[in-house]
């Protein structure tokens, strides 16, 4: 009988994957120094959102290089520098290089591909329609209590769930897996097993991957030059004080460095989370319902779904949920925090100025005399549905949300390489209209303001604590739930099973299945599930 060895074995806890629910700590870490510290000093008090930062590189990029910009055509789009991102593909390189493995020999079918560079381009637009990216809507708004957000990642459910139907269809859903690690891959192709199918001795697209790396390399060359140079395209095009544009307020100066800091820092908690777990918002995302076709049944899951071991086996631990639930409690908890004992409000919360004067006040710092002054804070049914769809589609065709694949990009995913091109043409439908999305998000203004609690009780700031710590509990609950949820179906312990990383519960899985006399029709729907992919 075939064995799988444990590949991990006798390697320090740097050199190793770690447990799903370090990732919850790490992004709720982040999330948490994000709010309650950045801008450092005077702090905003808002939840990450990067996606933004990107574009604005990418006007710094094409500014510096052509003199004007296909992304920077309004003020607010003006030259950047988004030093979250960077921070995140620095640390998954580090641990990359720790690891001693690059991902470069990971392989993937060519129309895998060019569904990644449609899904980065879906997902790039989808932030812009939505009002952000994966990580703002279901990291910090779920966390915030956020209605907008609430509706985005439904609807965003739902688009994941198309997409991955879509896969199936294509017999393209073996590849999807939360990460891969080539001691795994390599034995699964020796028993010709669906998991096997990403293993490659070497690079498979050697040319494409120097190409895209050089572009890559020239991208964050000029975003150094940017860092030190600065630049000046926001006060010649749109007459932005020079010490008022967004460049001046993060290029690499004495007064920025301690901001500069705080924020690598973040997006290096993030990219550790990625780097050393695999999580990503979609995974946690659509758990629940993968989840639960999997404890269906093995074989359901297989032919439904066309899940290989490793997906059914991380989809049944729990463990992506748990760890996004995790994530939740905490951050949901500082804000809690923060709103019931110090009165401050999450800064992408907004009231009418008719329901903040008649009910909570002016701690719904976004209303003025002249109302909602950002037309993207405003909640739209139409915009808020049709960005989610496109988030949810992309997020899965690109196997990985936004943050997911910068950290897959510092491992050197071929598939992190592809999203950079891919976002800048995702962007493009949205900064080349401005005024037509601009409209469109300006109507059907759907509640009073976003934040949950002030809907079911407004004029009880009490009750609205109340309901927010009952919420964090919630999440604290979900957490819990998923460990004794993935224990009983791995044949394991709660605690055991948040001591595993993934790996490691695809070895307590495959002893439990010889146990139970049931590893011949394991391999057996493996085998298949490959010769379906191969022959397509």
């Amino acid at each position: 009988m075939a064995e799988f060895a444990n590949g991990w074995k006798g390697k320090d806890w740097l050199k190793r994957q770690w447990p799903w629910w370090m990732a919850g700590v790490l992004t709720g870490t982040a999330e948490v120094i994000n709010y309650l510290f950045i801008p450092l000093g005077h702090p905003k008090h808002k939840f990450i959102g990067v996606t933004s930062g990107m574009a604005r590189m990418y006007a710094a990029f094409e500014t510096t290089l052509f003199g004007g910009s296909l992304i920077a055509t309004k003020p607010d789009y003006q030259p950047s520098i988004q030093w979250v991102i960077v921070g995140a593909m620095i640390a998954a390189l580090v641990f990359a290089w720790l690891e001693g493995e690059w991902r470069t020999w990971v392989k993937y079918p060519k129309p895998m591909l060019f569904l990644t560079v449609l899904g980065g381009a879906l997902f790039a637009w989808g932030t812009r329609v939505a009002g952000g990216c994966t990580l703002h809507h279901l990291l910090g708004g779920f966390a915030a209590f956020n209605l907008k957000s609430f509706v985005v990642m439904g609807s965003a459910t739902v688009g994941a769930l198309i997409a991955f139907l879509i896969f199936r269809k294509l017999q393209l859903s073996q590849y999807f897996k939360s990460q891969d690690t080539k001691w795994y891959v390599a034995q699964a192709r020796k028993l010709g097993w669906a998991d096997g199918l990403t293993y490659a001795e070497k690079n498979p697209y050697p040319a494409l991957t120097a190409v895209l790396l050089a572009f890559l390399g020239l991208f964050f060359v000029i975003i150094l030059y940017n860092a030190f140079a600065g630049n000046d395209f926001a006060v010649q095009a749109f007459g932005v004080a020079p010490e008022k544009t967004k460049m001046a307020k993060v290029m690499l100066t004495a007064g920025n460095l301690p901001n500069i800091l705080l924020l690598l820092l973040i997006g290096a908690l993030l990219g550790t989370a990625v780097a050393k777990t695999g999580f990503g918002t979609e995974c946690g995302l659509i758990n629940p319902e993968m989840g639960r076709e999997v404890h269906t049944g093995e074989e359901h899951a297989a032919r439904r779904w066309g899940m290989p071991f490793s997906l059914r086996t991380v989809f049944g631990s729990m463990q992506p949920f748990g760890a996004l639930s995790l994530h939740l409690a905490i951050t949901a908890f500082v804000m809690w925090v923060g709103f019931t004992f110090f009165g401050i409000m999450e800064g992408h919360h907004w009231a009418t100025p008719e329901f903040a004067e008649k009910y909570v006040g002016p701690e719904f710092h976004k209303v003025s005399a002249e109302g909602l002054k950002h037309i993207r804070e405003k909640t739209t049914w139409p915009m808020d549905i049709f960005g989610g769809l496109l988030l949810g589609l992309g997020t899965v065709f690109m196997i990985g949300c936004e943050f997911r694949n910068y950290g897959r990009t510092g491992l050197l995913y071929l598939t992190g390489l592809l999203i950079w091109p891919a976002f800048y043409l995702g962007y493009l439908p949205y900064t080349l209209a401005r005024d037509f999305w601009d409209n469109l998000m300006g109507n059907y203004i759907y509640a009073p303001t976003t934040f949950v609690p002030a809907l079911i009780a407004p004029q009880s700031h009490t009750l609205q604590s109340l309901i927010y710590l009952a919420y964090v509990l919630f999440w604290a609950y979900m957490f819990w739930w998923a460990a004794k949820k993935g224990a009983a179906f791995l044949g394991v312990t709660p605690g055991q099973v948040l001591s595993m990383s993934s790996e490691e519960m695809y070895l307590a899985r495959i002893e439990k299945l010889k146990k139970e006399g049931r590893w011949e029709e394991i391999d057996r729907i493996e085998r298949e599930l490959a010769e379906e992919a191969q022959k397509s």
